[in-house]
């Protein structure tokens, strides 16, 4: 965890929305806001999967200063959940976050987001150091349960309005985190593989989902879709790392995997 707390195939279809691009200062921006491609977040531009996404909550947190009253650091960082949808239905969902101003360069985030292992995959490009951080983490959970808390609790109130059943059994998240002193890029990206027809069944446990690492191989489909994400978060980590080293990042990001796609790809295999 970060203190201060502070992945060319078949895809599901979308409901109609008037077409918008990439969107500036989407921290401000109205609630149901549409974006397609990309979009904006703290003047740093955060790539989307295939489909139409919308605005589903947002919030701005002031960290508070660091080493007492008379500590002149402080660092303002924004929050934004999108979300696709096929009511009742979730398609994917992208939590980002990014530092919007920082008014002390001594200011050095702190932490070891990649120290986790158990999971479908991870890489640690910068060692777990704690200050500089270049992590992606890509796992199975349920998402926007009854515990949500925080901004998922707000985006979970707006797709309750929308008509989405939550929550959602299973989902397949790439988690990138980069940071560097006080500059910090984040996103988690959501995507549930029922809606891209592969098969999730409800488990009764984390441990004993057909999704978790020791069971994964059983199922081709679910290699093929978790080995998706795992592209896609490291296109995106490539794209975060150009972002804090202030250099050009254009890389277009793979699709993600149609189990549905893919099995009619083997049924007619001779």
């Amino acid at each position: 965890m970060i203190r201060p707390l502070l992945a060319a195939l078949v895809l599901p279809l979308v409901p109609y929305m008037p077409a918008v691009h990439a969107v500036e200062n989407l921290e401000l921006a109205p609630i149901g806001t549409s974006v397609t491609g990309s979009f904006e977040l703290g003047r740093r531009s955060f790539p989307l999967p295939a489909g139409r996404f919308q605005l589903a909550a947002r919030t701005i947190n002031e960290m508070p200063r660091r080493g007492g009253p008379l500590a002149t650091s402080r660092i303002t960082v924004g929050h934004v959940v999108l979300v696709q949808i096929q009511p009742p239905r979730l398609i994917a969902a992208v939590h980002a976050r990014t530092t919007l101003k920082a008014d002390s360069h001594r200011f050095n985030w702190t932490g070891q987001p990649c120290t986790k292992e158990d999971t479908l995959y991870r890489s640690d490009l910068t060692g777990s150091h704690g200050e500089d951080e270049n992590c992606l983490l890509v796992d199975h959970s349920v998402l926007l349960g009854p515990k949500a808390q925080g901004i998922w609790k707000d985006a979970a109130t707006w797709l309750a309005e929308q008509k989405v059943q939550l929550p959602v059994p299973v989902v397949i998240t790439a988690h990138v985190t980069r940071f560097q002193q006080s500059r910090l890029v984040a996103a988690s990206y959501a995507f549930n593989p029922r809606m891209y027809g592969c098969d999730a069944p409800m488990s009764r446990s984390w441990k004993e989902s057909p999704w978790h690492k020791d069971s994964i191989e059983a199922d081709p489909q679910r290699v093929r879709f978790v080995d998706s994400v795992t592209e896609w978060g490291k296109v995106v980590q490539g794209h975060f790392d150009a972002l804090i080293a202030g250099r050009e990042s254009r890389e277009n990001g793979p699709a993600i995997h149609s189990c549905r796609a893919g099995q009619v790809t083997l049924s007619g295999t001779p």
